[in-house]
């Protein structure tokens, strides 16, 4: 690059030095590090990132500090003197492992005479990582380091640690959750400490003495810790990577997250929508799970020109540049224009930019809408991270300043690093600003300051000072006349919230303000009754007559959710009281929320939970309550009889058929349950109606509950050329997912001539044992339609009995060897049989297992894939060899299946992230993405990940499809330490065939497919 300005020759100088490879001293009181990135790739420099920058009129950006003073700033926060204090991470992960090698460090940074620049540098702390996130007190930092969550404590605030740092909570997991790590920490308006934590793997939290069987379970989502009571807690499940969360001045709180979603209304108790691949909640009885809050993406997969995200005239930069994001802020400052309070603004990594949406409220919640991008940087190297409003309203914006993305395949730049301030208009520096040196009036006085800076800074050290005052007469009663008189809601909450933190209210004062006209003190009231989880009677009883009348629908979401609270016996009141409100009778997270308040009571307490029942005006509601009831049918028949009977009494078809979804969806993959008594009277009232539903789900239940004349009427349906193909494949398809009578042979033996039952039929032959119509099927391949074959695949490789009848059929080239993919390769290898891996290794070839093989295969192919003869490749080719390798797990430019992540966003033009990920995927396998090896009663042999398990049933992921067995079927389950994704896969390309799939998968566009070739549907 080239400096336009002569006298920045020194700048670039430096900047050769530290953006080089070679390993360098930072300063003499600092510690070597090593840049991995390439040294041929230079950055923007700081002083020109920001004159590229654009932002609306009336803003203004500058540089308040950069390399060498701050470098990878993974996290930062503003003292209650203005300064800047920040998490510096270089042992950030690199090719999915902590660089030990390095230490993290806390620095401070201060601009002392006001120019916005800092001029005083300070090092606070040093050692190992990793290190992704703090915050500050007024007597030391609490931050998030190398698995545990450490405050260093600095009454004299000299700003050197008075010791080692306290361990307050331990057990999180840092060394497999790699970019997914523990981050956040931010104090929420109720004075506990909020936390964030990705989805790749699962912590076991608590104090450093807590036995690991009280500990807390934390996975994806956001947890708090009250630094007082010393517990911590997971407010919410879900979603994948959240790495920004903030609370707007009526204490809504929201996190952004990556890949499924990038906003997300929090409300505690929630279990949200998942990545995929990653199974469901660690709930099994969760069973339906929330959406995002935005009504927008900002990105278009679909579109087919994901990196057009950094242009911002294409289809990409107009929704707002990607699917990943870092920091989230809820502007309430006093500096921008009022337009952008209380909307939140959030970096988009792909983007190289600031996206903001609006907060809107809509039906129980709220409804993220897009507006336009607030600032573009016009630079690969932006990495924004986190945003951050100070004392004078102006907001600071941290830059990691990398090519490449959270996952680093690239290299990692650990010499950079950047922090922008974003001003409007003129600007007035604070002078002296120490907020430790106030009175508490003065520090009440701060809660009705327009910026909310002051506001929680100072509610902070009033609840810290909480505990040394003898009395807070004063204090308190200047608190209570804010709440009492202020006119703006907004002013009203921060008085209430501070007389919470300082614990100068009771639960009856608390209780009074449920009747307050404002739906957001009400649910604020309803929040801190039970934030110690010790509700009082009056309480409840309040709670049961807000249920019944409450008109809005946000109070009666927190009403829900305060649900998980209570006791078995107090909820059930509340729940009827809520459900028979029929407002916002169609609000699926309201409804879910209900579902997530009640759930833990139905089997504890499953009079009530049927009583409830039967006046239940929500469908979602019955059919989850019902299928709940059932899921104990064999310790519980007794609750499947009443459930019967309610339907029997029911004269709502709608209601009969709820009752009767539920029970169906809880015995799924039963192959046998006991009949409730009153079965057959139902079966003769259904079947004198005129809902074809309704018969459908009894003639499926009675399947399951061992009718045999049932099975017999099903049996003719399947084989009856006179009826409809629809009706003969309902009936075929429940004898399968119901049955293994061996008198069902004949029928899936007839049934695969039929072209439009012949996969379904094929499937069904994985159950039995039967060689001659497979190798009939075998002979006759070439003949058969695609997903034909592909259910003949997966049924031949299921079977050790079939498995040579289908590698001597390759061998006559009646198949061609290309058709058996590596998955299933993979798997006729689990059947650990002589006859089967001699012959497998004779028709398909040894498979490289070492990890010296694997990183010599990886460099061998990067020999090959050159830059030119990517550029000669056909990339229409690659999507050919791409939709019969790739796309039934993965999902690219809108196309393909979700099984594993999407890539249309992933880091594909970087040649080391793909190959290592084809040739070695498992190498580091992610939570949810493990193996498992089930062996059958029937002689089957399956590979896939657990979607869910109970007692009763396991649900398993396979390549092709989603199966649910009855854990009676199963013989034995083996956890493999593979991936789902099967090695091997490039093995058996042609080097043209290897080049034309890596130039597709490394493109930035669509390309049409050849004549024939079918695309792949998740």
């Amino acid at each position: 690059m080239r400096f336009n300005d002569p006298h920045r020759c020194y700048a670039c100088l430096l900047a050769c030095l530290l953006f080089s490879g070679f390993q360098i001293s930072l300063s003499a009181d600092e510690f070597p590090i090593k840049n991995t990135q390439d040294p041929k790739d230079i950055a923007t420099s700081p002083e020109q990132t920001v004159k590229n920058m654009t932002v609306p009129d009336g803003f203004q950006v500058t540089l308040f500090a950069s390399e060498p003073d701050v470098h990878q700033p993974i996290g930062f926060d503003i003292d209650d003197r203005g300064r800047v204090w920040v998490a510096e991470c270089f042992s950030y992960e690199a090719h999915g492992k902590y660089q030990d090698q390095f230490f993290d460090r806390i620095i401070i940074l201060e601009d002392t005479n006001g120019d916005g620049k800092q001029d005083r540098r300070k090092v606070f702390w040093k050692g190992p990582g990793p290190l992704t996130s703090l915050t500050v007190g007024s007597h030391g930092v609490w931050a998030l380091c190398r698995g545990e969550l450490l405050y260093f404590e600095d009454k004299n605030h000299d700003d050197v640690p008075d010791g080692k740092p306290q361990v307050l909570l331990d057990g999180w997991n840092y060394k497999q959750v790699r970019h997914n790590i523990v981050s956040g920490l931010t104090w929420g308006p109720d004075g506990w400490l909020y936390g964030r934590h990705g989805i790749t793997y699962t912590s076991l939290v608590g104090t450093p003495e807590t036995d690991p069987s009280k500990r807390t379970l934390i996975h994806a989502g956001i947890w708090r810790f009250h630094p007082v009571r010393k517990t911590v807690e997971e407010v919410s499940s879900g979603t994948t990577n959240p790495w920004g969360f903030d609370y707007d001045e009526y204490g809504q709180m929201f996190f952004t997250n990556n890949v499924n979603g990038h906003l997300w209304h929090m409300i505690p108790g929630s279990h949200y929508l998942r990545m995929s691949g990653h199974g469901s909640d660690p709930n099994p009885y969760v069973y339906e799970l929330m959406t995002k809050c935005a009504d927008h993406d900002h990105w278009d997969s679909s579109s087919g020109k994901w990196t057009d995200s950094r242009d911002t005239s294409g289809v990409h930069g107009k929704m707002g540049g990607g699917h990943s994001h870092c920091g989230g802020m809820i502007y309430l400052g006093d500096n921008w224009p009022q337009k952008y309070r209380n909307s939140i603004f959030m970096c988009n990594t792909h983007g190289h930019r600031v996206n903001n949406d609006a907060l809107e409220r809509e039906g129980s919640g709220y409804v993220g809408t897009h507006r336009p991008d607030f600032l573009l940087t016009g630079s690969d190297w932006f990495r924004g991270i986190e945003l951050k409003y100070g004392p004078d309203g102006s907001v600071y914006l941290t830059d990691w300043a990398d090519l490449g993305e959270c996952h680093d395949h690239d290299g990692v730049h650990r010499t950079s690093g950047r922090i922008y301030k974003i001003s409007y208009g003129d600007v007035t520096p604070p002078k002296q600003l120490d907020l430790n040196q106030l009175s508490d009036s003065e520090l009440v006085k701060l809660q009705l300051h327009p910026n909310d800076w002051y506001v929680r800074h100072a509610r902070r050290i009033l609840t810290e000072r909480a505990g040394t005052v003898a009395s807070w007469s004063q204090p308190k009663a200047e608190l209570l006349k804010i709440y009492k008189t202020s006119k703006e809601v907004s002013r009203r909450l921060r008085a209430m919230w501070a007389l919470y933190c300082m614990n100068q209210v009771n639960d009856f004062w608390l209780e009074q303000q449920l009747n307050d006209p404002d739906e957001h003190v009400r649910l604020w009231a309803i929040r801190l009754l039970v934030d110690d989880q010790k509700i009082s009677s009056a309480a409840v009883k309040r709670f049961a007559k807000l249920a019944k009348q409450e008109p809005s629908g946000l109070v009666r979401l927190y009403l829900a959710s305060a649900l998980q609270s209570l006791s078995p016996q107090d909820c059930w009141e509340i729940a009827a009281g809520l459900d028979q409100n029929h407002q916002e009778t169609a609000d699926r997270n309201f409804t879910l929320m209900l579902w997530y308040g009640i759930e833990p009571s139905v089997m504890s307490a499953s009079d009530s939970a049927l009583q409830f029942l039967s006046h239940s005006t929500r469908p979602l509601i019955r059919q989850l309550v019902a299928r709940r009831l059932t899921e104990d049918i064999d310790q519980h028949p007794e609750y499947v009889r009443k459930l019967v009977q309610l339907t029997i009494n029911s004269k709502d078809p709608v209601a009969q058929q709820d009752l009767l979804a539920g029970i169906q969806a809880a015995l799924q993959g039963r192959l046998k349950a006991q009949a409730p008594e009153n079965w057959q009277t139902l079966k003769q009232q259904v079947s004198k109606t005129d809902s074809q539903d309704l018969q459908a789900l009894v003639t499926e239940l009675s399947v399951i509950f061992g009718d045999g004349q049932t099975m017999d009427v099903l049996k003719k349906i399947a084989v009856d050329s006179n009826r409809s193909m629809k009706s003969r494949y309902q009936a075929l398809e429940t004898l399968l997912n119901s049955s293994q009578d061996k008198d069902l042979l004949p029928v899936i033996q007839q049934s695969a001539n039929v072209t439009e039952l012949q996969a379904l039929a094929i499937r069904g032959l994985s159950k039995f044992y039967d060689p001659l119509t497979i190798q009939r099927m075998l002979a006759r391949y070439r003949g058969i339609k695609k997903e034909g074959r592909e259910a003949l695949l997966d049924t031949v490789c299921s079977r050790k009995e079939y498995v040579l009848l289908l590698l001597n059929a390759i061998d006559k080239k009646q198949i061609p060897q290309e058709d058996v993919s590596a998955f299933h390769v993979r798997q006729l290898r689990n059947f650990r049989n002589k006859a089967v891996v001699d012959k497998l290794n004779q028709v398909w070839g040894q498979t490289r297992e070492t990890p010296e093989k694997k990183r010599a295969q990886i460099e061998n192919y990067k020999t090959l894939l050159t830059a030119e003869r990517l550029q000669q490749a056909d990339r229409t080719k690659g999507r050919a060899l791409y939709e019969k390798t790739c796309a039934k797990c993965h999902r690219l430019f809108g196309n393909g299946g979700t099984i594993g992540p999407d890539l249309t966003g992933a880091n594909r033009t970087n040649m080391d992230y793909l190959l290592e990920n084809m040739v070695d995927p498992s190498a580091l396998i992610p939570k949810g993405y493990e193996m498992v090896v089930l062996a059958l009663e029937d002689g089957r042999v399956l590979n896939g990940t657990v979607v869910r398990k109970t007692d009763q049933q396991l649900t398993l992921q396979t390549q092709n499809e989603q199966f649910v067995f009855d854990r009676q079927q199963i013989e034995e389950m083996t956890q493999s330490n593979l991936s789902l994704m099967p090695e091997g896969q490039l093995e058996k390309l042609s080097d043209q065939q290897l080049a034309d799939l890596i130039a597709y998968l490394a493109g930035n566009s669509q390309v049409k497919l050849p004549a024939g070739v079918e695309i792949q549907s998740p």
